[in-house]
């Protein structure tokens, strides 16, 4: 009898400690503001910047084209973040307008 509880005990416990399901985090797509902040960047919005990184790159690839080929490539370039900066010299520390969730 003490054999029997012991084994259903045991069982009942193994299916008390089964898999559990792990939380996503859902990290939203900010691709959509790519042009946005390359016209940020290139102060088309007002900003009054003109920053390289709103420049196009030497092989002629615009600043819009490389950020969505960026962010489509699973590297993100935060560009929800980058409209946030006052001065070029921001993009160094865009962790500091948009901390890390």
């Amino acid at each position: 009898m003490r054999t029997t509880a012991a084994i259903l005990t045991l069982i009942a416990s193994l299916a008390a400690c089964g898999p559990r399901n792990e939380p996503v985090v859902h990290v939203p797509d900010d691709t959509p503001d790519c042009p946005a902040a390359c016209r940020h960047l290139r102060g088309e919005d007002g900003s009054g910047l003109d920053c390289e990184e709103g420049k196009d790159l030497p092989d002629g690839t615009t600043c819009e084209k490389f950020c969505l080929d960026t962010q489509q490539s699973g590297h993100g370039l935060n560009p929800s973040c980058v409209v946030r900066v006052g001065k070029c010299s921001d993009m160094d520390r865009l962790q500091d307008f948009c901390p890390a969730p």
